[in-house]
């Protein structure tokens, strides 16, 4: 597939078929990926391919942590609304907002409709059923700041080779919203900080969810040109 093809194709799948993704083809994947740049070649980058009964479990374990009411508390540190810092605003939230608006309405969840949404908040803690997730780590010595493009790049790059082997990604915060448990259920060193995490699988296309692409900035309200 050319690049650019391969780039204008990539999108967040969210339904996957049940089939089990080999842990060769992973492994294969990742071969690839890690061959994205980083600062200094530092490659601060590590992997978990999570299958299976332990996959099983901790969609359980982070399903259990959402009902509770508990909060998402990941290691990459989220916006304090207490300190009034209410994340996105202006166009950035402007944006957040269209796309939960084009998800609710493939699913036909109406507004105000509070079960629908738990509904579908649980589904993105059971991680859209995807028979594999990738979780990325660094080590604790590294701060959370550059490495953190790294590991973005890095994670393009497995999205955009996945499609070589005829498979969907989604990049998603939500398989790291819980990272005691995580650790817990997987057997990640307490050393180590999650980062992201990225589901995998072949992709349900019959799915709603799938049939639709978010929208994307029109380039002249993003570019500047200086000569």
């Amino acid at each position: 597939m050319e690049v650019i093809e391969a780039i204008k194709r990539r999108q967040s799948v969210r339904a996957f078929k049940p089939e089990p993704v080999s842990t060769q083809t992973l492994r294969d994947i990742l071969e690839v990926a890690i061959c994205a740049p980083s600062g200094v070649n530092a490659q601060p980058w590590e992997f978990f391919i999570v299958k299976g009964e332990v996959l099983d479990r901790l969609k359980a374990g982070c399903v259990e942590q959402f009902r509770q009411g508990i909060g998402p508390g990941p290691d990459l540190p989220l916006p304090d609304k207490e300190k009034g810092d209410m994340g996105l605003q202006g166009i950035y939230r402007k944006r957040q907002v269209t796309l939960g608006v084009q998800i609710f309405k493939v699913l036909g969840i109406a507004k105000g409709d509070r079960q629908a949404m738990m509904d579908y908040m649980e589904q993105m803690y059971r991680f859209f059923e995807a028979p594999a997730v990738i979780v990325i780590v660094v080590d604790e010595m590294f701060k959370l700041t550059w490495p953190m493009i790294d590991v973005g790049t890095l994670a393009q790059s497995i999205a955009l080779t996945a499609l070589e082997f005829d498979m969907g990604t989604c990049i998603m915060r939500a398989i790291v919203d819980y990272p005691a448990k995580v650790k817990e259920v997987v057997g990640i060193p307490e050393s180590k900080k999650l980062i992201l995490g990225m589901t995998i699988g072949r992709p349900d296309w019959d799915h709603p969810i799938n049939q639709f692409r978010s929208v994307r900035e029109d380039l002249e309200n993003l570019l500047t040109v200086v000569e």
